[in-house]
């Protein structure tokens, strides 16, 4: 779950971190009216899902509310590495001294969180780190314990001890929401010298999002940032949408990791793919229904494992889905377990050729996804 800037500075503040006066805004005449209760420059900042906007022109200024209404004008209803932009955060400038980075993520091979603090904000740290390593300070620290006073004193070498302060904050929030990431790029000092959080990045683990009723409002103000992942995650289904151009419905995580490594074998790649866990002859129909809203693709395969699941009402789904709401492209399937033989009578009946091998099903839908 990506909160957006503004929604991950409401609870940075809370945890005592300081963040510039803004407002969230919908419309060009709104940004005006911000820019003139702030009063002095703005800063007008689109609220997307995406990293990198003011790279690409995203992220403008404004002297005046005047300035304000015409920036809105231009960045509300444009498309932004694929986001439209409905909503903007107007800010106050700030003056700044010194750019700094500060997170906490997860370091997958430690198997533990990891702080990051660096000299060198506002640029991409993943450069930073793969050029100028010494550059960026790594200290992976205790699930149980968190942040010891020897982990935060190395912080300050880097970022001072207001900065090693406003870390610990970070951790903080970053344990008490079991977020997988906390960023703030940049992480500024001010002329003045007070230590702002002028950015904020905060993704939590989907999987622990239940945790955290507090959270539905954010998500429910945050348009989806794909509704066929919003939709599957409703059935407590898992999408993820891929690059290449055969879609996979199958069951298992596992197994359809199994199958897009095969596939790649195989000299093939998946659009997508669609893990449905244990579903019924409804459950299936209404996958080939979510997959038909997907980006288009060649050819379909679909894997059926049969444990508790049986194979001739599964059959029964999918021929009932290639009646009512054909896919419009070649389909695959691979069939096997609790009453296959019943399944395979089914598929024949309705004009398919089902498969029990899982290699031979991949390598003859990659065959047909060349031919569509």
């Amino acid at each position: 779950m990506k909160l957006r800037e503004f929604q991950a500075k409401e609870i940075f503040r809370r945890f005592g971190l300081v963040i510039p006066e803004g407002t969230v805004v919908e419309s060009a005449e709104g940004a005006g009216q911000a820019a003139a209760a702030i009063g002095g420059s703005v800063v007008i900042k689109p609220q997307l899902g995406v990293k990198g906007r003011g790279k690409v022109g995203g992220i403008l200024f404004a002297d005046s509310p005047v300035e304000a209404v015409e920036a809105a004008r231009r960045l509300l209803g444009a498309e932004i590495k694929g986001e439209v932009v409905e909503r903007l955060l107007v800010e106050a400038r700030v003056d700044i001294a010194e750019e700094l980075y500060a997170a906490v993520a997860i370091d997958h091979t430690a198997k533990l969180p990891v702080l990051v603090a660096s000299r060198c904000g506002g640029v991409d740290i993943e450069d930073v780190a793969r050029n100028r390593p010494e550059d960026v300070l790594k200290r992976p620290v205790s699930m149980l314990d968190g942040p010891s006073a020897n982990d935060l004193a190395a912080v300050a070498e880097v970022l001072g001890q207001d900065g090693a302060e406003a870390l610990a904050s970070l951790y903080r929030v970053f344990a008490d929401h079991d977020a997988e990431i906390v960023e703030v790029n940049p992480l500024v000092r001010t002329t003045g010298g007070e230590l702002m959080a002028v950015d904020a990045v905060l993704n939590i683990d989907e999987d622990a999002v239940y945790r955290h009723p507090e959270l539905d409002g954010y998500r429910t103000a945050m348009p989806a940032e794909d509704p066929i992942v919003e939709q599957a995650r409703a059935r407590s289904w898992t999408y993820i949408p891929l690059d290449g151009d055969i879609a996979i419905l199958s069951s298992g995580a596992g197994l359809t990791m199994a199958i897009l490594d095969l596939m790649n074998r195989a000299g093939g790649a998946a659009a997508n793919f669609l893990d449905t866990a244990q579903i019924d002859a409804d459950g299936i129909f209404d996958a080939f229904v979510l997959l038909s809203k997907a980006r288009p693709a060649k050819a379909l395969l679909v894997n059926i494992f049969a444990g508790l699941n049986r194979c001739d009402h599964l059959a029964e789904g999918i021929t009932r889905a290639l009646r009512e709401a054909p896919p419009g492209i070649p389909v695959v399937v691979r069939m096997i377990g609790n009453r296959d033989q019943e399944g395979f009578r089914i598929l024949r009946a309705a004009g398919v050729e089902p498969i029990a091998g899982i290699e031979q099903a991949i390598h003859e839908v990659v065959r047909v996804a060349g031919g569509a």
